[in-house]
């Protein structure tokens, strides 16, 4: 399995998960307008710029050659479990939000 692929593929759900989540807390926040609302669309906002910038990163860095290849795929396993990991609670917190 390539590992950077995975781990693209998942920051992209993360995007997607993130989005949804957003959708139903920017309903929530104009229905109830507090503090807590708003936060949570701003934790929200600041999650989907992290995985943005997480996919620009990897991508610059993995196509600066070479010479820095070996740490790129070195690091992409791990890269891959945290994408991972965040998807699943991300996962949770839709599935939470949702209901």
């Amino acid at each position: 399995m390539d590992f950077m692929l995975g781990a693209a593929a998942a920051a992209l759900l993360n995007i997607g998960l993130l989005g949804a989540i957003m959708v139903t807390y920017i309903q929530n926040l104009r229905l109830i307008k507090s503090y807590f609302t708003f936060g949570l669309v701003l934790v929200a906002s600041l999650f989907i710029v992290q995985n943005i910038v997480i996919v620009i990163f990897w991508s610059n860095l993995y196509s600066a050659g070479p010479s820095i290849k070996n740490v790129v795929d070195a690091a992409a396993p791990y890269l891959f479990a945290i994408n991972a990991a965040q998807s699943a609670g991300l996962s949770v917190l839709l599935w939470i939000t949702r209901k």
